[in-house]
């Protein structure tokens, strides 16, 4: 059986290099994040597709990492969510997820708004590390993309992520129901 090769134009190559520069340095720039959104989606549309990426799971980070999600609210929407997210951490750029809201929404096959709500609920549970509005990188403790002495220097600023606080050990009763 032959391997079927879609052939792309070598101007692609160059293109995706030159968007690949300006997001790189585009802090120097004062991009916008609409026009940081436009152009990484352009890098998507645009690079190789890679037979098989790779991101390096932490097993004892992803154990506690699916204890803190199923103790949050939307347990499988975030779980999607989270799956999502993994695909798009960029290979070496310090574990920078390179995909907008929208984008991610459309990956886990979820709302926007509770892909809002689930980012923040990473956020809070030590997954993700919020760079600006909209930009997201992964806590380099729970996955990494790229050479692992560039994910020993990341990790020495964050934190591992921790088990879920443990619910209340006793709830006040109120004639028979839970007093809030």
């Amino acid at each position: 059986m032959a391997t079927i090769t879609k052939l792309r134009p070598k101007r692609h190559d160059v293109i995706v290099e030159a968007l690949q520069l300006v997001l790189d340095f585009g802090d120097h720039f004062d991009l916008d994040q609409h026009t940081r959104d436009n152009l990484a989606g352009a890098v998507g549309k645009l690079a190789p597709a890679d037979k098989w990426g790779y991101v390096m799971l932490n097993p004892d980070q992803q154990r506690a990492v699916l204890k803190a999600i199923d103790a949050g609210a939307k347990p499988l929407t975030t779980l999607k969510v989270w799956q999502a997210v993994i695909s798009f951490i960029a290979y070496d750029r310090d574990g920078e997820i390179m995909a907008n809201h929208r984008i991610i929404a459309e990956a886990a096959n979820v709302d926007l708004a509770d892909v809002s709500k689930a980012m923040k609920g990473l956020i809070e549970i030590g997954v993700l590390i919020r760079l600006k509005p909209g930009r997201y990188r992964v806590n380099p403790h729970v996955a990494w993309s790229g050479p692992l002495h560039k994910r020993d220097i990341a990790a020495k600023d964050q934190r591992p992520v921790g088990p879920p606080p443990a619910g209340p050990l006793l709830v006040v009763m109120e004639g028979g129901k839970a007093a809030l």
